[in-house]
């Protein structure tokens, strides 16, 4: 029978906490319907560092057992985690001295580790993701790098697997991350039973489609913003770096510099964001040609701009439209 534990924290999500728990029940029925399966139904526990009441983010309770050096779980399963700010979040971090080498030491005993969102930092704070593939959630991609900085983050991923290691890049990917390990335990079969019974879409593999594109604007450098002003107010028409740095007044080597250190992009990648950012939102609102999007972002030449928009975006504009499309 394998065990899970859901390792629960104050201010984590209960729907994503309760959510693994009631996937693995659907997981059970359809195995028990399966009467000559000889695997075992899962068990599981919310478990968490002291034990008793935890109070999740939505207000709500769980109740746990406390964590022991006795434990042994085939499974360990971690919520996302509702995000406060850096430094709190950091305080927070900081205080789980006792689950970091807990977790370490049910990974060295074989059991599969799955973090979801913002549960991904408590796993890299153990030490368990360094030099490893992970994913977490993207608008977090910064600082997630800057404190664990051994971790292969891949923030495209919507799950990265290593090592019986499984991360979920957001809060509803806990689906997927539980229907990953159902397949593992359960076979693919009870698998793709349980996926069909909740509607998960298991072919969602990337999650570019839902992701901003534009670069960070909050970063204090008033050269930098004068720049990114003057690069969408002239979208839909061809510029230079040369004409960029010339209409706020510097050297293209200085433009280019500050640039990079303010959003971590050069300014023409910039404005391929915007323009890609502008196409994405004139696909979702209504009916307009992929050839006249093409021309009023600043692509000429409607196949280019549409390899372009596979590239970046991971699906045609086309594709993207019935994804997304707002209208009636």
């Amino acid at each position: 029978m394998p065990r899970v534990a859901i390792l629960c924290f104050d201010g984590c999500y209960l729907s994503c906490a309760a959510g693994f728990a009631e996937l693995l029940g659907v997981a059970n029925v359809h195995l028990r319907d399966a009467s000559t399966s000889t695997l075992q139904p899962f068990d599981w526990c919310f478990v968490s560092e002291a034990g008793g009441q935890v109070a999740t983010c939505g207000g709500l309770s769980i109740a746990t057992e406390p964590i022991t050096a006795r434990d042994a779980f085939d499974v360990v399963l971690i919520p996302a985690i509702q995000y406060p700010g850096y430094k709190p979040f950091a305080r927070f971090l900081d205080r789980l001295s006792d689950c970091y080498p807990w977790l370490r030491t049910q990974w060295e005993n074989g059991a599969w580790i799955g973090a979801n969102c913002t549960g991904t930092f408590p796993l890299a704070q153990s030490g368990l993701l360094d030099g490893r593939v992970a994913t977490s959630t993207w608008w977090l991609n910064r600082p997630f790098r800057a404190r664990y900085p051994k971790v292969d983050l891949q923030f495209r991923s919507v799950l990265t697997e290593a090592d019986r290691i499984l991360c979920a890049g957001a809060t509803a990917t806990y689906l997927l991350q539980t229907i990953r390990i159902i397949e593992h335990f359960l076979g693919s079969g009870v698998a793709a039973q349980c996926a069909r019974t909740m509607l998960i879409d298991v072919s969602q593999t990337g999650r570019i489609p839902y992701l901003p594109l534009l670069a960070e604007t909050q970063h204090g450098d008033a050269l930098v913003s004068r720049a990114q002003s003057w690069l969408s107010s002239r979208m839909a028409r061809a510029v230079t770096i040369t004409e960029l740095a010339a209409a706020v007044l510097v050297s293209e080597r200085t433009l280019v510099r500050r640039f990079g250190i303010a959003v971590g992009q050069t300014p023409l990648e910039y404005l391929q964001s915007v323009r890609l950012q502008a196409a994405r939102t004139l696909l979702e609102a209504g009916d307009t040609s992929v050839q006249s999007i093409a021309h009023q972002v600043g692509y000429q030449d409607a196949s280019s701009f549409t390899r372009l928009f596979r590239r970046e975006i991971g699906i045609s504009p086309g594709a993207y439209r019935r994804r997304f499309h707002t209208g009636g």
